[in-house]
């Protein structure tokens, strides 16, 4: 197809058809709403098929002229993705006409379009909305990485650049971060899953420290080979970035202590303010830890730590727990697939204490990572006071049985418990683990989910978890049961009891009308003798009670008529008069006499009942 310029297009705009200039009609839609300005196209993405996410379709008969065309006279669209386009086809056709856009606010390619790189030249240069600029999922090679180094010299309104899984190597990424030297406005940097290496860092690490007063607050350098060197050269230049507030790292496996001393000055300088590090599978051990250490102590704007699959033991963990100790904002705290840690006693004791002196809403030990001594420590811990939410000890299949879910029952029962939710996902849990949490949590007003999976619960565990939730052997049992749960089992949990799923549905109400529904439930025939105690005073208060139960009738599994529950009233008033027919009698006739005495102040009627 000949090439045309803008003009050409510009001045077929209002007469050319959209079936003529596409493939089908899904795709001529798309034109048509571009063209239209349609306010609810504000996202498209361009794939060579249907089953890869794509709203237009490039097939034989569609016209990328056109199609970049509508896309650049567009005021509407904000976001564009490239996901592949078919070889042979006229790609530049179209990247001209994108040249014409100022609304796009985020540029995703995930196919490598070559030498036609250098078309994106003008979109780059003119959009001053363009925030946000990814390229994902394919091999980039040397000249592409210099075609993006140069385009990245012809913007300024970039936010993020983001490269994840593109094979770049070091000396690819040396031309790209040399370019990034003039982007101080960049406030994110993502280069996950790369090869950038030492040299890479030591570039990145230069252009950083080049840059006058970057605003760069996020970066992301997960799986790059980095080394101790390397490590080294990147803090030369993060310290230079006073609003860095999120540092990943995880996955550089060649990074021993020396490497994390170089990261602890940085935690060190005067102007860090870190608040998310993480440094999962770096191959750290209690070494590494005790280095780090320092810099934590540094570190009071810290909330999220990922020190996940290392080789961190019980000295590492005391150590980790001594610089966190002035991390007062830290709300989450990863330790997973530490499977050394599984000996660990005086560490998880001392984790406990944290937990009560700091702000950690989530705490994750999973994956073989704690067993049951240490779990007991753990809680000793903290059981008297924390404000965790979260605890999430899945994959401890090998290490935690029924014995330490028991000891979980202090935490639970402490009237300062916070924890709304436990995961034990993958642990096999038995008959015994299901009494232990259900006896624990008895009495227990803040878990929301207790989540597990590939349980062996047979009949007497879940009767246990139906006592919990509603204990029917009598009406005030049932209003001391738990009405907070809202979730048990999860994924591979089959056949859960029917009465189990209803109690949980009610749990989901408000307490006041979970009570209720359970009550209506499981006591068809209330007992109200226990109130006579009371004589009359109670069954007004009865009433009352049953007309708030009244809209809950029909709730889930509880469908009971209106005169059913008509019934129900009747025989509950039924039941005053029967248990105190004096006391009913006398009350009805001595307000008849009130009514009708003489209004004299010479005779009066003692009305006072006497026993």
């Amino acid at each position: 197809m000949d090439e045309q310029d803008y003009d050409y297009y510009e001045a077929r705009a209002k007469d050319v058809k959209m079936e003529d200039i596409t493939s089908d009609e899904d795709n001529a839609d798309i034109l048509a709403m571009l063209r239209d300005n349609d306010p609810d196209v504000t996202y498209i993405t361009i794939a060579e098929t249907v089953e890869d996410g794509g709203d237009f379709v490039v097939r034989e008969g569609d016209d990328l002229g056109w199609l970049g065309y509508f896309v650049g006279r567009s005021k509407q669209l904000r976001g564009l993705s490239i996901d592949n386009f078919p070889d042979n086809l006229n790609i530049d056709a179209f990247l001209r006409g994108l040249g014409q856009n100022r609304s796009i606010e985020n540029l995703y390619i995930s196919t490598d379009i070559g030498e036609d790189f250098k078309s994106l030249g003008p979109f780059l240069r003119n959009n001053n909305s363009l925030g946000d600029l990814t390229f994902s999922h394919f091999d980039m090679g040397l000249q592409c990485a210099r075609n993006i180094a140069l385009l990245l010299g012809q913007q300024s309104s970039l936010k993020c650049l983001c490269c994840e899984e593109t094979n770049l190597d070091d000396e690819m990424f040396v031309e790209i971060a040399s370019a990034l030297r003039k982007q101080p406005q960049i406030e994110e940097l993502n280069f996950y899953s790369n090869n950038i290496g030492r040299n890479g860092c030591v570039a990145l690490g230069n252009a950083l420290d080049g840059m006058r007063n970057p605003n760069l607050a996020t970066v992301h350098l997960e799986y790059n080979d980095i080394d101790d060197e390397g490590l080294h050269a990147l803090v030369a230049g993060l310290i230079n970035c006073h609003n860095l507030t999120s540092l990943c790292l995880s996955g550089n496996e060649l990074v021993t202590a020396a490497g994390l001393r170089s990261l602890s000055t940085l935690f060190q300088s005067d102007h860090c303010r870190l608040e998310r590090l993480d440094l999962q599978k770096t191959n750290m051990d209690n070494d590494g830890v005790a280095v780090l250490k320092a810099g934590l102590a540094s570190l009071p704007t810290l909330k999220k730590l990922d020190l996940s699959d290392n080789r961190i033991a019980d000295q590492g963990l005391q150590a980790l727990v001594r610089g966190l100790g002035s991390c007062n904002l830290l709300e989450d705290l990863y330790l997973s697939t530490n499977n050394m840690l599984t000996q660990s006693v005086v560490g998880m004791r001392s984790l406990g204490t944290l937990l009560q002196r700091t702000n950690i809403h989530s705490l994750f030990l999973c994956d073989d990572t704690v067993n049951d001594e240490g779990l007991q420590c753990l809680v000793d811990g903290m059981a008297n006071y924390c404000r965790l939410k979260i605890l999430v000890l899945s994959y401890n299949n090998n290490s935690i049985t029924a014995v330490g879910l028991r000891s979980l029952s202090s935490l639970f029962r402490s009237e300062r418990c916070s924890l709304c939710t436990l995961l034990l996902d993958d642990m096999h849990l038995d008959d015994d683990g299901a009494t232990a949490l259900a006896n624990g949590l008895i009495g227990n007003k803040s878990l929301k989910t207790l989540e597990f999976s590939r349980s062996g619960i047979t009949e007497r565990g879940w009767t246990a978890f139906s006592k919990l939730l509603c204990d029917t052997s009598s009406v005030n049992n049932t209003y001391l049961s738990n009405h907070t749960i809202e979730k048990i089992g999860g994924y591979g949990v089959h056949a859960m009891p029917s009465d189990i799923v209803e109690y949980l549905t009610f749990n989901k109400l408000q307490k006041r009308a979970a009570v209720m529904c359970k009550i209506l439930d499981s006591h068809p025939d209330i007992d109200i003798e226990p109130l006579f105690q009371w004589k009359l005073k109670c069954l007004p208060l009865v009433v009352r009670w049953l007309e708030k139960a009244k809209p809950y009738l029909g709730y889930t599994y509880m469908c009971e008529a209106e005169e059913s529950f008509q019934c129900r009233e009747l025989s509950m008033v039924y039941k005053f008069v029967r248990g105190m027919p004096l006391l009913t009698v006398d009350g009805y006739h001595g307000k008849k006499m009130k009514d009708v005495q003489p209004k004299t102040k010479k005779r009066k009627f003692d009305l006072t009942y006497h026993e």
